[in-house]
């Protein structure tokens, strides 16, 4: 079996150019490139057992920062994933570490060093910036959010956002029944008792999500 890598990236420039470059590089393996976070999902759906590293851009056309990750994480259990990103702050580089993945790499290095990444990625090796430190917080955080289904991440974001559940029936085109159950799901999955616990337990983090 030829395993793959797959390439999440709206700019076709970027991943155009790592696209050639890891297919030069690794003519072993296989390479998959989309431009969103559906047709990375359909993409998983379809390859799943195949993918082993995931080049993923936080910047997505359809995807605010960690949402598409934590839905490839649930598609993806046993792939690599490490982040590609214009981001080079902090705040973003612990979130990506505390969410479990194994590396960040920046769009400003040389394609070179990105390619040179994608092997030592393969080998089990993390790649990090120089004290790049994981917050335990978002660590348990992490493990409480990555249970909610794709449905119920929206849900939650539209709770953080202040809406009702009729509001986010219509936008969703749910019932407002359903919705009521994803909330359910929701204060379960994150181990809080009501719906404003459960927006203040993501507030730190629906920056990012």
């Amino acid at each position: 079996m030829r395993w793959i890598v797959l390439i999440v990236d709206d700019h076709p420039l970027v991943g155009q150019a790592l696209e050639l470059s890891i297919r030069a590089a690794y003519p072993h393996l296989d390479v998959g490139r989309v431009t969103s976070a559906a047709e990375a999902e359909q993409y998983a759906q379809l390859y799943g057992p195949r993918v082993k590293l995931v080049m993923l851009d936080l910047l997505l056309p359809d995807a605010d920062g960690f949402s598409a990750l934590l839905r490839l994480q649930q598609l993806l259990p046993d792939s690599a994933v490490a982040i590609v990103s214009s981001r080079a702050d902090s705040h973003s580089i612990s979130m990506a570490r505390a969410f479990g993945v194994q590396g960040y790499l920046p769009k400003s290095a040389p394609v070179e060093t990105l390619v040179n990444g994608v092997g030592a990625l393969l080998r089990g090796e993390e790649l990090f910036p120089p004290d790049a430190q994981a917050d335990v917080a978002v660590i348990d955080f992490h493990k409480r959010v990555a249970r909610l289904s794709a449905a119920q991440l929206r849900v939650l974001r539209a709770l953080s956002d202040g809406k009702l559940n009729k509001e986010i029936a219509g936008e969703m085109n749910l019932t407002e029944g359903t919705v009521k159950q994803h909330v359910s799901a929701i204060l379960k999955k994150l181990e809080v008792n009501n719906r404003s616990q459960a927006v203040l337990a993501a507030a730190p983090f629906m920056r990012t999500l």
